[in-house]
């Protein structure tokens, strides 16, 4: 993210918030949501998902704590953003490229690779979808990446995580005129297939953060009885868009005066770094005077950006349109898997207006848990070896682990069949395939070791 004068102004917020509480050191109950009605179906035993939660995934029953000089959420969100995370939580990835029914190339970075770890039968795989312009670059992701493969005598999950990364996102080939957008679930199927395709013997997870959360927690409820996956974790999802796009724009002063130019600029810069795509296609749905605009504007809110580019690439009558279809919380009440969400109380770009309370309280497949602080995808804590650590990675690893452990009977595997085209197609779903790019590449990079491969974005 480029320094520039919203940054300049989070950081004078960071400072004043930061010098305000300074000596306060919180503590941050975790509150949880659940149904009181048991799991049922899918040949599943019958169970409460709520108190599965609270006995294996103890983390919760500890306070969070944020580290002194983070004490809440704008302080967490802007250290998420401007802090230097270049030399920590190194990871090696080995990239593969898919081709999808529409001719788009998706990106999945593998860790660890496959190259130097070979398929094991039985394994933990963990498919991974980043917030706004991210990518398996972002520390974020990379201490999830982290704590989920480290070997379980070290607490970690000793897992395979595989990063999706959108359209247009960490270096990612854009071929067709088509990026994402915050609902873009379609994205998510022929990566999930090829994954079940790759690793047929393995159990499925999934983690999302922010808008990564929302699109694999639409996912799912769209999936519903059919969805491979095992388990879900939901960090910080937006789940309900129309209502955090409000509190984005007339919320505080930070969401009226930063945050919501801070992510418009985020997704103008992602065109402005695939505009050749759109430049060069005679099919492309944005003429070039439309990207011109975009480009000249001297700033835009999010809203903004939706309401010129988003809304015509996509087909949607107008923002506030957008935000409506695709908010995940539309179709919570037709999950099927557990799925287990964390949102901070001081979140100051979405708020608490959207949270899933309710469907929390009706689903016996979803707990929703809250912490009073952490911020935007912070929640930064500090670890037993003095240093900073990321809160999250203990409760996802933990819930997964559970999953784990308590023998749920297997998730129901698409049939997979090879077309005249080389797609590997869903049986009955042909818009859902895939085929590897040059499978016989193996394309290694590390993160975290002083060089990204792209400026790192939300």
């Amino acid at each position: 993210m480029s320094w520039n004068s919203p940054w300049l102004a989070a950081t004078g917020i960071l400072l004043v918030v930061g010098y305000t509480f300074f000596l306060r050191r919180r503590t941050t109950p975790v509150a949880l949501y659940f149904c009181e009605h048991d799991v049922v179906g899918n040949n599943a035993p019958h169970f409460n998902l709520g108190d599965f939660v609270k006995q294996k995934v103890p983390v919760l029953a500890a306070d969070f704590k944020p580290v002194w000089w983070l004490p809440e959420g704008n302080c967490q969100t802007i250290y998420t953003s401007l802090a230097d995370f270049t030399h920590v939580d190194h990871v090696v990835y080995e990239r593969k490229l898919l081709r999808v029914a529409d001719g788009g190339v998706i990106a999945v970075d593998i860790s660890p690779p496959l190259h130097s770890h070979p398929i094991q039968p039985n394994e933990a795989i963990v498919v991974i979808a980043h917030g706004l312009t991210g990518g398996s670059h972002e520390h974020y992701v990379r201490a999830a990446v982290k704590g989920l493969t480290a070997p379980t005598s070290e607490g970690g999950l000793a897992a395979r995580a595989i990063v999706a990364n959108f359209r247009g996102c960490n270096d990612s080939p854009v071929v067709t005129p088509k990026l994402y957008h915050a609902g873009s679930s379609d994205d998510i199927r022929p990566i999930v297939l090829w994954v079940s395709y790759t690793f047929p013997q393995c159990t499925i997870f999934g983690l999302g953060f922010s808008l990564g959360a929302n699109i694999f927690t639409k996912y799912v409820g769209e999936e519903s009885d059919r969805c491979p996956l095992s388990g879900l974790v939901s960090l910080a999802n937006p789940w309900d868009f129309y209502e955090g796009g409000k509190f984005n724009e007339s919320g505080s002063f930070a969401n009226r005066f930063v945050y919501r130019f801070v992510l418009g600029g985020a997704m103008r810069s992602l065109y402005h770094r695939n505009r050749n795509a759109f430049l060069t296609s005679s099919s492309s749905l944005l003429p070039n005077s439309l990207l011109e605009k975009l480009f000249s504007m001297p700033k835009l809110s999010l809203v903004e950006f939706d309401n010129l580019i988003t809304t015509r690439m996509f087909g949607f009558d107008d923002a506030w349109d957008y935000y409506t279809q695709v908010s995940s919380c539309k179709v919570l009440n037709k999950i099927r898997i557990p799925v287990f969400g964390i949102n901070a109380l001081d979140d100051p770009i979405l708020g608490t207006v959207g949270l899933p309370y309710e469907e929390a309280r009706r689903n016996p497949w979803l707990v929703l848990a809250t912490t009073k602080h952490g911020g935007h995808m912070g929640w930064f804590e500090r670890a037993s070896s003095g240093g900073l650590a990321r809160w999250y990675v203990k409760p996802m690893t933990q819930f997964f682990q559970a999953l784990l452990e308590c023998d749920l009977p297997p998730r129901p595997r698409p049939v997979i069949r090879q077309s005249h085209s080389g797609l590997f197609q869903e049986e009955g779903r042909p818009e859902v395939a895939f085929a590897e790019v040059h499978p016989e590449t193996v394309d290694l990079f590390s993160s975290g070791d002083g060089e990204s491969k792209l400026v790192s974005g939300w």
